[in-house]
């Protein structure tokens, strides 16, 4: 006997009963389709069937025309690294698709694109490198230079990411040349930067002086390709909240986690900023006490979290950040808005209050109310504004203060003889 007669015989029995199993689920599954979601489930073959048919969608076996391919040559990319981001077409770029959906370019126009690209991050070399997602930051200091990483580059325009709507965004790699020493000089000049001044913390009424040194604990090293690369640990900054909640008993509750990751960003702008913010408001996670079916429209302010929630038709539409009375405690109480006067001046010491918003009386006939962050004008007609970072803490002579802007928007917003409570 032969084998390899048998051989065939075998194979050609198994492609019949290999081509009658495929054909029994397609018959199957076309009477039964909902079976085929719990059959994927059962043998845990659902996320690979998922990303087999995104794969296949994209497929294109048709040849795409001319109209389609200027449309994809003139859409725009977005390139985005540390700190800018800048929109190029593929026809800046000296790049195109052919008919074939292959990747060409013009040497001479691609060539000029890169010097251009590469002028344009010269300041990732000289100055400070920023990343707000990994809370990083470094320098690399004198004598350093870029160059583009080509084939990573290319290798992110992918005809298929030109046919989806929204315009696609890369991020180029570069390769860094760089000095190690200057890169470690460099970066104890950002660190010193960073810790030379103390920031005042916020936690609705509760205020906490960081000082340069609790700073510096928060930031470590890393190294990475021989380049110094810094950092703030979140933990370090997490477990530090938690360190003076137990000891101060924060009025609100506070998010650490969003806490420690957006401290640490607000404190890398001081690596970019001439006039750094001297004060952070921490995030909390406290809340209104009052049913936002109260009213129709009212106002509840909040004095523990130094909070102000405007309800309407059953919704919270708005959160701002307030300063109630520290020389006068603003009163608790249910009140309602008297008036609107666009501007007003106080009792003493001729502080004008744009967009005043009264609201009931303290200490006897004295009105108090809403108002934008005041100002002063000497006998000279020089105008001084009481600082807007007291904002977020108690600040002014019991009324209500409200940030620049959206002062104006609250007192669009409000009406007469609307409810304001206020809670303690």
């Amino acid at each position: 006997m032969k084998i390899l007669p048998v051989i065939q015989k075998f194979l050609k029995l198994s492609a019949y009963g290999i081509f009658s199993f495929i054909g029994f689920l397609f018959l199957y599954f076309s009477f039964y389709p909902n079976e085929i979601e719990t059959w994927l489930a059962r043998y845990n073959l659902t996320s690979i069937f998922d990303q087999t048919s995104e794969k296949l969608s994209d497929i294109r076996f048709d040849k795409p025309s001319a109209e389609e391919l200027n449309a994809i040559n003139s859409k725009g990319i977005f390139i985005n690294y540390p700190q800018k981001s800048m929109r190029y077409s593929l026809n800046d770029m000296g790049l195109f698709f052919n008919d074939k959906k292959i990747l060409l370019s013009n040497p001479e126009k691609f060539l000029s694109f890169k010097d251009k690209l590469i002028k344009d991050l010269n300041y990732l070399a000289v100055s400070p490198v920023i990343s707000l997602e990994t809370s990083e930051f470094y320098q690399l200091g004198e004598d350093a230079s870029l160059s583009l990483d080509e084939i990573d580059f290319l290798n992110q325009i992918i005809f298929v990411k030109m046919l989806q709507k929204d315009e696609p965004r890369i991020v180029p790699k570069f390769r860094e040349q760089f000095v190690s020493e200057n890169n470690l000089k460099s970066n104890q000049i950002l660190l010193a930067k960073l810790t030379s001044k103390p920031i005042l913390l916020k936690a609705g009424r509760t205020e906490i002086n960081l000082s340069a040194d609790t700073i510096k604990s928060f930031i470590k090293n890393k190294f990475v390709d021989g380049k110094e690369i810094m950092y703030f640990d979140q933990n370090q900054v997490s477990n530090f909240l938690k360190e003076q909640n137990d000891k101060l008993n924060f009025a609100s509750d506070v998010d650490y986690k969003m806490g420690s990751v957006k401290l640490s960003n607000h404190l890398m702008f001081r690596l970019t900023e001439e006039n750094p913010s001297r004060t952070f408001i921490l995030p909390i996670t406290g809340s209104f006490s009052k049913s936002p079916m109260t009213h129709d429209k009212f106002i509840e302010v909040n004095k523990s979290q130094q909070r102000a929630y405007l309800f309407e038709n059953g919704n919270l539409v708005r959160t701002l950040i307030i300063s109630t009375g520290v020389t006068w405690e603003t009163p608790t109480g249910t009140f309602k808005v008297l008036n609107k006067v666009p501007m007003t001046i106080s009792y003493s010491g001729y502080w004008y209050m744009p967009w005043y918003l009264p609201i009931g009386t303290i200490n006897g006939p004295y009105f108090f109310g809403f108002h934008e962050v005041p100002y002063h004008m000497d006998y000279k007609g020089m105008i001084y504004s009481r600082d807007p970072e007291t904002i977020g803490s108690p600040a002014t002579g019991g009324c209500i203060q409200v940030l620049k802007g959206q002062a104006k928007e609250l007192f669009d917003w409000a009406e007469t003889g609307m409810p304001v409570y206020i809670t303690e």
